[in-house]
């Protein structure tokens, strides 16, 4: 397993999201960090996903050879 090194990212976030934040990280009984990180890393598996979706997905393109 990859070692996990944590640093301190000054952001800045919107009322709106920072309550949502906030009100997540108190029905799970965890850190605001905790919650973004476990976001973020849902969002790059959901990403991932759609790509290899569009992979299988798309149509092959015939090869004309002259």
């Amino acid at each position: 397993m990859e070692k996990i090194i944590r640093k301190s990212a000054g952001v800045k976030f919107e009322s709106d999201v920072l309550g949502f934040i906030d009100g997540l990280a108190r029905e799970q009984q965890r850190s605001r960090s905790f919650i973004i990180n476990a976001i973020l890393r849902w969002y790059v598996k959901w990403l991932a996903e759609q790509h290899e979706q569009k992979v299988e997905t798309a149509k092959p393109v015939p090869v004309i050879r002259l």
